[in-house]
């Protein structure tokens, strides 16, 4: 299928750089662009420093260290014709300053300062020339909606143009998420906590002419498409040769830190607490490439209308509720074109991971 795609990607997180191999993988004919929306960091922070506390240049950095290894890590997959916009800085994270050191600087993949003072990150304006060219776009977020939502309001013009928007978005609030500290998160999604105001600008505020596909978390913690290590996610990627390609190779390194990182020490504080693990290895934001094959996507997944009847945003709001989204299940004359996946199919866990293992092999 011959299109353009807008990825949407918040890295440093592997499971973006699988996304952006996917779509091109599942559409080799397809001009790809990518919008790297940074996180508010303060780097070098301690244990303790308050979300709210971060530094806007340190912020800005990180965001250009992100579109770096972006274009690095597909031009060892050899793809060399995908360029890195500017998405933004989300307003909030969830994830603790100290950790996002780690995030950014624990990876050997690239250098920082040549990341810093060689930026791969184009204007936002040059992304809009391009998208002013072509008839039609797709847009695939396995992010914030903060970089569309800066696109659409820079260039109202765009919004005609969106034949779908697939996105790694909100959940149904009754999947155990990863904890971030002490705090229970409930119905709240990482994605949409990060940028709540943006999140309810795109799903409420798009005309019916643009499709809009959720994929809640539900459809991606899922145990059987989990990966108890690194170990079990480089058999998983192994084709007949029981060798890892040059992707699959690429992707296994970068879960390989994050493995140590951010999975390994929640399983052992489950160990440590006598409890199962449940812990594992997610390929998260894979799923906004998944979505965009309708057929891919029907085989997989269990698709319901919906109706988004909130997103909490609103100052007034309690915090703690902030990227909270409200999903109605609708009957099948839902005239806004938006729907949800609510599960995998019988049989979808094997056909999603013949999906994964044949974008890598």
């Amino acid at each position: 299928m011959t299109k353009t795609v807008v990825a949407i990607v918040d890295a440093p997180d592997p499971d973006n750089f699988a996304q952006l191999f996917a779509i091109k993988r599942l559409f080799p004919d397809a001009t790809l662009h990518v919008m790297v929306t940074g996180r508010p960091v303060a780097l070098n922070a301690p244990k303790g420093t308050p979300h709210w506390d971060y530094d806007t240049q340190a912020s800005r950095l990180a965001q250009q260290m992100s579109a770096a290894r972006v274009v690095e890590f597909l031009a060892r997959c050899g793809i060399n014709d995908v360029n890195a916009y500017d998405g933004g800085i989300a307003p909030r994270t969830l994830v603790p300053h100290n950790l996002h050191f780690a995030d950014y600087y624990g990876f050997d993949d690239i250098d920082p300062l040549a990341a810093i003072c060689n930026s791969r990150l184009r204007p936002l304006s040059e992304l809009i020339r391009e998208l002013l060219k072509v008839e039609q776009f797709s847009v695939a977020v396995g992010g914030p909606m903060t970089g569309l939502r800066l696109l659409l309001e820079h260039e109202p013009a765009l919004v005609g143009k969106i034949d779908v928007i697939t996105a790694m978005f909100a959940t149904w609030g009754n999947v155990q998420l990863m904890q971030m500290g002490d705090t229970p998160r409930g119905a709240v999604q990482f994605n949409v906590a990060c940028d709540p105001l943006s999140a309810q600008y795109i799903l409420t505020g798009l005309p019916p002419t643009c499709q809009l596909i959720l994929m809640p978390t539900e459809v991606t913690r899922v145990e059987e498409i989990g990966f108890l290590n690194p170990d079990a996610l480089a058999r998983a990627l192994q084709g007949e040769s029981r060798t890892l390609s040059v992707p699959a190779n690429e992707l296994f390194q970068l879960y390989e830190v994050w493995y140590e990182r951010a999975v390994q020490p929640r399983q052992e504080a489950q160990l440590a607490k006598d409890l199962p693990v449940t812990e594992r290895i997610w390929i998260h934001d894979i799923v906004a490439a998944l979505a965009l094959d309708p057929e891919l996507r029907a085989s997989i997944y269990e698709m319901v209308p919906i109706d988004v009847a909130e997103v909490v945003h609103r100052p007034s709001d309690p915090a703690k509720d902030w990227g909270t989204v409200r999903m109605v299940p609708v009957g099948h004359g839902n005239r806004h074109g938006t729907f949800a996946a609510r599960a995998l199919n019988p049989g979808g866990a094997e056909r999603y991971l013949d999906a994964v293992r044949a974008i890598f092999v």
